[in-house]
């Protein structure tokens, strides 16, 4: 089963095309989760809308902000994935290219030997056009170019093995910003070149119109986090697959949100 974990921001123009994308896929052995993380327009209500009779998306707004990381960990903490299914995350402003997306992904998880993807993707700015490669033989993620971009999926038992402290910056929150680099320095480490693959293909719309892009606005604090992440103490990798108890992670301040099941 593939678990689509979506953060919206204030996107109100493209939840609709985001799960319509969703929607169109010739796989459909998946559940979404969808949490909308802002007050201020109306993503929330356009997201209730795209969603209506498909009992597979589950829509969640948040009473405050809580940002991408905590809104990922509380998102697959509310999916109930087991160890083997597949986490994949994808932003509210953006979506998928091809009807074939989630059926590329399910193909290249089907191998055993596949713990992790991550992939390439195209945009609506000529200043950032996409289509990265992959990752060199035995790189060294944390010094390397940063290459572990969208459509990044993973196994749950992968992510379970992540110690929580590095889900966090150094003050102890969940990371507001960077959280993309946060989850998958530790996830390639362990799995390494031989099990983290790269979906050349482009999946994915990174959708640069959007205005709340955070990267942009949390510029400083984005640079902070990288440096922090790519000083911080590298995983061991793992010669096979390891499933522990899912960690009691522990939440910021209860549980601040309100659910809605489509």
């Amino acid at each position: 089963m593939l678990k689509i974990v979506i953060n919206c921001g204030l996107c109100e123009e493209f939840i609709g095309p985001c799960l319509q994308s969703l929607q169109m896929q010739t796989y459909f052995y998946w559940e979404a989760f969808v949490t909308i993380d802002r007050r201020g327009d109306k993503t929330y209500a356009r997201a209730v809308e795209a969603a209506a009779g498909d009992p597979r998306i589950t829509v969640t707004r948040n009473e405050r902000r809580l940002y991408p990381m905590e809104n990922l960990v509380r998102a697959i903490r509310r999916s109930n994935a087991d160890p083997d299914d597949v986490i994949v995350v994808l932003d509210g402003d953006d979506w998928f290219i091809t009807d074939r997306a989630l059926e590329r992904i399910a193909f290249e998880h089907a191998d055993r030997d596949c713990w992790l993807t991550y992939g390439s993707w195209i945009s609506n700015s000529r200043e950032h056009p996409g289509r990265w490669p992959a990752y060199a033989p035995g790189a060294d993620f944390r010094s390397a170019p940063w290459l572990g971009t969208a459509v990044r999926t993973w196994k749950k038992w992968l992510f379970d093995l992540v110690d929580e402290e590095d889900l966090r910056d150094r003050d102890g929150r969940f990371f507001r910003i960077g959280e993309d680099v946060a989850c998958m320095f530790p996830m390639l480490e362990m799995a390494t070149t031989l099990r983290a693959r790269h979906i050349e293909e482009p999946l994915l719309m990174y959708n640069r119109l959007s205005h709340h892009d955070p990267k942009r606005r949390l510029k400083n604090e984005l640079l902070r986090n990288v440096s922090d992440l790519r000083s911080r103490r590298r995983y061991a990798p793992l010669l096979d697959r390891v499933v522990h108890e899912p960690r009691g992670v522990e939440l910021d301040r209860g549980e601040p949100y309100v659910q809605v099941a489509s």
